[in-house]
Order: structure tokens, then C-alpha cells, then sequence
């Protein structure tokens, strides 16, 4: 591979040193060159309450990761001409017509007003669109009856003005990805995205076999 094999060593050392510390309680490494795998190591473990060693094909919670993944579906439609990240989102998604801006928030009183511009694509990639959070009614609940929850509620800030970590904005493009495709998110992202690259383990809904190799 062109690496330097005690360089190689010196990462399982290092992961085993944050395990001893109480940093993590276990982690997998790998490292490829040129399309080959030179390391794959696991140190500490994966249930600390079960005393259960990690291997190296246990399974995580990959969390906002999921957030690159539903970017790359997105571009891959706008490749496909079948959707444009300047476009407003209401161009696909009409209940988001209308929406207002908070003005002024008081214990008492709260004044709206209309927004510059609608919120495009842009802004839900970028965590700038505004949008506001609502509770789950169950857990459930489809990407298109959220995506509802979320255009009713009045936008938090202009869009485009400013920068805040948005779960809604996500949940929103996974529900572009729907109408744009055609099809369920979890479907596409599974025939287009996990399945080419051999993304075998890659899931919203782990099997039970699956569930076994879970890092706890």
C-alpha cells in the first residue's frame, strides 16, 4: 500500500489509550489506500454492561450522519434535472406557501410578518432556511405529514440571515427526495445509495441479527 506498517500500529495504540482513559469505551478503525484495506482493527467494547469485546463488524448509530446522505440524494436528483437547489420549496412542496416570519416574541405578544423570500433547497442543505421544530406526534409519523408540521409554523429567522443546526430542514429534504423521486426515502436511499456501494449494513430499521452487533 505504500504506508509505513509502524505508522499502521500506532492507531490501534492510540484508540486503545482513549479506551484505558474512559475517552471511549471501545472503537473501530480502518484504513484504505488505492481502493484496498491495509488496517481493520477493533479495541475495547461494545457493551460495557455486558462486558461484550467490539469487533470490527459491530454496528453504530451513525446519528446526523445521515445528514451528508440525504445531501448526496439530493444532488444526485438535481444531476437528474429532477430538482434544482436554488429552487424555492414550495415549488415542490406547495403547503410551504405563505409562511411567516417572526417579528417580535414577547411573554405576551407575538408579531409576524412575510418572509424577504421563501426558503429554498440551499437553505435547508445549508441550516440556514429558519425552520422550526414541533413534536413528534408519534413515532411513526411519515416524512410528508412533518414536513406539513413544519411549513405551518412560523420561521424562526429570515432565511438565508443566519446559521442554526436544523433537524426539520433534514427531515424536509428527505421529503423533497419522496416527491422528486417518486419514491420512500429509506427506498431510495437503499437502491441508489447503500446497494451500489456495498453498504450492506446500512439501515433505519436493523434486522434482528443486525440488532445483536449494535454498539451500545
Amino acid at each position: 500500500s505504500g504506508l509505513d506498517p509502524q505508522k499502521l500500529t500506532e492507531v490501534s495504540k492510540r484508540m486503545k489509550a482513549f479506551v484505558d482513559d474512559g475517552t471511549i469505551s471501545g472503537a473501530v478503525t480502518l484504513v484504505a489506500r488505492h481502493g484496498h484495506v491495509v488496517s481493520l482493527e477493533a479495541v475495547g467494547l461494545a457493551d460495557i454492561t455486558g462486558n461484550q469485546p467490539m469487533h470490527a463488524n459491530n454496528l453504530f448509530w451513525i446519528a446526523s450522519m445521515t445528514k451528508p446522505i440525504t445531501a448526496l440524494a439530493v444532488l444526485m436528483l438535481q444531476d437528474e434535472g429532477k430538482l434544482n437547489v436554488e429552487d424555492a420549496v414550495e415549488k415542490y412542496l406547495p403547503e410551504f406557501k405563505g409562511q411567516w416570519l417572526v417579528e417580535n416574541r414577547t411573554p405576551d405578544t407575538l408579531s409576524l410578518k412575510r418572509p424577504a423570500r421563501p426558503i429554498t433547497l440551499r437553505d435547508l442543505l445549508t441550516h440556514t432556511s429558519g425552520l422550526g421544530d414541533v413534536p413528534t406526534p408519534r413515532t411513526d409519523c411519515s416524512l410528508a405529514e412533518l414536513a406539513m408540521a413544519y411549513s405551518q409554523q412560523s420561521l424562526r429567522f429570515a432565511p438565508g440571515s443566519k446559521w442554526e443546526y436544523s433537524n426539520p430542514g433534514i427531515n424536509t429534504l428527505g421529503r423533497l427526495v419522496e416527491v422528486a423521486s417518486g419514491q420512500k426515502f429509506a427506498d431510495f436511499l437503499e437502491q441508489r445509495i447503500f446497494k451500489p456501494l456495498g453498504m450492506t449494513d446500512t439501515t433505519f430499521w436493523p434486522t434482528p441479527e443486525q440488532a445483536k452487533r449494535i454498539a451500545k
